[in-house]
């Protein structure tokens, strides 16, 4: 496929966009303030721009840190001064200096929080059209004219900042729940002044703050829209009614980028899509949008493929796509469909690693602090290059081409053999079963798996596409590593799974079990384990006809999971009615239900088919360590302790260019 729409040209306002693909805000505007924090933000922007974008845009800056500020930790200053901190204005001024390096067009996007602002100390406000309670419990104070004035100079002021710093146009947040969204919603906003009721009074404030950063930044300076086309509120904002209202403000703007969503319910809203939405969920709102200006319309929301980008493009749905996670999944999106390379794109999970969410959204079993957050965010489970301490252009070539065994076909030794291959080594991959993909390959059958098993395939893919050695039905013993003479030996030896002591256990098949083609499962059945395996595996099967209990000792399910991933998995087995028992224990596995035991005493849950999916333990790799002898042994994914995909690919890259990641704070 060509993707002729995708790389053609655009024009926005007076410039020229090399193509029709955006990069999303990424990374918090002021996290350069931190000087340790400086090269990881500079890199995840440059990337795309690199990439062949034809535009990125800096994340998330506040207006002002007295009622706009959401993260905690940045110094304050005064936009309209910034010389009074060079240190700032330099820092945020290397964004766009790296980003228009590359020829891609620079924005930042100014952002008010409105009421979900959270006061972190003296001095510090909370206001909105009306008085309204946020995740935090406070509740803001309702804007009086002259907060209006004020916040819309600081719009102003902070666009200025940004056209004094380089960048080529500011991106003004009006969705998500923000301050814009808070006017323009006819259920948040309840003024009965020329503030509210109408839409053309709920207009009234975020058509001023746009009219105050037009006539304060000249009419070259680029001016784009981030705006809700619903927010999947009841009685809330339409794709019409945003219609509408851009048309109101086209004098004033260049283009309009299409999202959705509320801040408090950003998963449940589709603000940050997850694996369970369909991809691209604001398309059909973003056409609507675009029926009612002649502006640029542009689209966000859970897109990772080309070929999809195209085809809403062909059918003249929308002008230009925007993708925010893509392009940490894969800054080379671009560059990969213009050289013919689509296949090769690694493809967005929408698993929440790179912003698993943030205490001030109310998820408050991240293991992180608000600070350590915004030094955390952008990480990606299948981008080993994502957010590395290192600049991974800078590794010297190897001194010499070395022979590399890697033992276990799984992701981690896919990535390894990869990245090994591309470094000039010779690599020999052996797995001791018929095919490459290790755990992986229950993708093939979950049905809420397919942006993993793409990414599975894509591995497997790439590896033979290179020239790798791969000996698949051939076991790595002691006596083979022995002979083979390797420079180096990967392991990626993997996990198996735990299995209990629980009496009847034999009565039970194993999770992975339930992904066979020979298994055969009933109706009614019971899964006891309810961490992410038993959870996942649990809702596959509810998906496909079955009726699943899951049983969990701990007091809630999927445990080890947090933030807005754990919240999108458990919304979906709710909506899919399963039955979720926590704080109960499994007592013994007959043949037809399991004796259980809780707060309700001792009961029998009858069952057809029962599932235990109770851990994973490493596999036992001593004696092919040991049988290393003088070879470089490199010990990476499962093998060093079961955990999740992520730590196969970074493991797996780190091990084949040699390095041992320093681990940060966070």
């Amino acid at each position: 496929m060509k993707f002729e729409k995708l790389l053609s040209p655009l024009k926005v306002g007076n410039r020229v966009y090399r193509n029709r693909v955006v990069s999303a805000p990424m990374a918090f505007g002021l996290i350069v303030q931190n000087p340790a924090a400086r090269e990881y933000s500079y890199r995840k922007l440059e990337a795309p721009a690199k990439g062949g974008n034809a535009c990125v845009i800096l994340g998330e800056t506040d207006i002002n840190f007295v009622d706009a500020n959401r993260i905690p930790g940045f110094r304050p200053f005064d936009f309209a001064k910034p010389e009074e901190d060079m240190d700032t204005f330099e820092a945020v001024a290397m964004y766009a200096t790296r980003i228009k390096r590359h020829g891609a067009i620079a924005l930042a996007e100014l952002v008010h929080a409105g009421k979900e602002k959270v006061p972190f100390g003296p001095g510090e406000d909370c206001i909105g059209p009306v008085a309204a309670p946020n995740f935090a419990g406070h509740i803001s104070r309702p804007m009086t004219k002259e907060d209006m004035d004020r916040i819309s100079r600081d719009f102003a002021n902070a666009a200025v900042y940004m056209q004094k710093a380089g960048f080529d146009g500011v991106l003004v947040h009006g969705g998500h729940g923000f301050i814009f969204t808070q006017f323009l919603s006819p259920i948040m906003n309840s003024r009965t002044d020329e503030y509210g009721g109408s839409l053309e009074n709920r207009a009234r404030f975020p058509k001023q703050v746009l009219k105050a950063i037009r006539e304060a930044v000249g009419p070259d300076f680029l001016v784009e829209l981030r705006i809700d086309g619903t927010d999947h509120q009841p009685g809330g904002i339409t794709p019409d009614e945003t219609g509408r209202f851009v048309s109101m403000v086209e004098e004033y703007i260049n283009s309009v980028h299409v999202t959705c969503g509320i801040y408090d319910q950003s998963v449940k809203s589709g603000t940050e899509s997850s694996m369970y939405h369909p991809h691209g969920l604001n398309a059909e709102d973003a056409a609507v949008v675009k029926s009612y200006t002649k502006l640029p319309v542009g689209v966000v929301g859970g897109i990772n493929s080309p070929e999809f980008c195209e085809e809403i493009l062909e059918k003249g749905m929308v002008d230009f796509v925007v993708l925010g996670r893509q392009m940490l999944a894969d800054p080379e999106f671009v560059n990969k469909c213009r050289e013919g390379r689509a296949d090769e794109i690694r493809r967005c999970l929408r698993c929440y690693k790179c912003f698993p969410g943030s205490p001030e959204e109310g998820y408050d079993d991240l293991p992180y602090t608000s600070e350590e957050l915004a030094l955390y965010v952008g990480h990606c489970t299948i981008n080993p290059l994502a957010h590395l301490p290192f600049d991974p252009e800078m590794l010297p070539a190897p001194e010499k081409a070395k022979n590399i065994l890697i033992v276990g076909g799984g992701p981690a030794g896919m990535q390894a053999a990869i990245t090994a291959c591309d470094r000039g080594h010779a690599v020999t991959l052996v797995e001791k079963t018929d095919k490459l993909g290790g755990l992986l390959w229950f993708t093939d059958v979950d049905v809420d798996k397919p942006d993993l098993r793409n990414f599975k395939n894509l591995l497997i893919r790439q590896v033979q596409k290179r020239n790798i050695n791969v000996l698949l039905n051939t076991e790595a013993t002691p006596d083979f590593i022995k002979s083979f003479g390797a420079d180096t030996v990967i392991l990626a030896t993997g996990s198996v799974p735990v299995t209990p002591s629980i009496k009847g256990i034999e009565n039970a098949h194993q999770a992975m079990e339930a992904y066979e083609d020979s298994f055969r499962c009933g109706k009614r059945v019971v899964m006891v384990g309810g961490g992410l395996v038993g959870c996942e595996t649990g809702l596959h099967l509810q998906k496909t006809g079955h009726d699943v209990t899951v049983v969990e000792l701990l007091g809630r399910v999927a445990n080890e999971s947090y933030g807005m991933y754990r919240e999108a998995l458990v919304w979906e087995m709710e909506k899919t009615n399963m039955t979720m028992l926590t704080d109960t224990k499994c007592l013994e596995i007959e043949k037809d239900g399991v004796v259980v035991e809780n707060e309700a005493g001792v009961q029998k849950l009858p069952a057809d088919t029962v599932i235990y999916a109770l851990g994973m333990k490493t596999a036992d790799y001593s004696a092919l360590k040991q049988a290393a002898g003088s070879a470089d042994v490199w010990v990476i994914g499962d093998a060093i302790k079961p955990k999740k995909v992520d730590q196969a690919i970074r493991t797996g890259y780190l091990a084949a260019v040699e390095q041992t990641e320093e681990a940060p704070k966070y």
